[in-house]
């Protein structure tokens, strides 16, 4: 049997994932028109992730947040009450302050860095527009 988990006892799920899918279809779809992303996340998305940091309590330090290469990357410091493994929980806080109707995360990790890649986006069904768009943001939390 292949174990996707450990104490996995199956090794087969319960169905397909169709039933989410249309809508990851229509925002590859969006996405790859040339003029999807969103310019001036610093002044779109920026403000709403210093605040969040710089609130009493706050899990994380804003270090630098500028474009590279189309992304919007922000990095973060942990704050004393943050471990690895609230890391994850702590992020999706923060990401929540910029969030936008269809809002896609993938968590990878190099070496003391958890990275974040974050799609916001907004497809003509969620938007009084004409045409959908979004922002690409990088989130890595520099972890000790």
């Amino acid at each position: 049997m292949n174990e996707r988990w450990d104490g996995d006892r199956t090794g087969t799920g319960v169905s397909d994932g169709e039933a989410f899918a249309p809508p990851l279809r229509t925002l590859l779809e969006e996405m790859a028109r040339p003029d999807w992303n969103t310019e001036q996340p610093e002044a779109h998305l920026l403000p709403h992730l210093q605040r969040w940091c710089a609130r009493d309590g706050s899990p994380f330090e804003l270090l630098t947040a500028a474009e590279e290469d189309t992304l919007f990357v922000v990095d973060l410091d942990t704050t004393r009450d943050t471990t690895n493994e609230h890391v994850r929980e702590r992020v999706y806080g923060l990401i929540s302050t910029i969030a936008e109707p269809t809002t896609v995360v993938v968590e990878t990790r190099q070496g003391e860095v958890d990275i974040f890649d974050v799609t916001l986006a907004l497809t003509p069904r969620q938007s009084t527009f004409p045409k959908g768009h979004g922002h690409l943001v990088r989130l890595r939390v520099h972890t000790a």
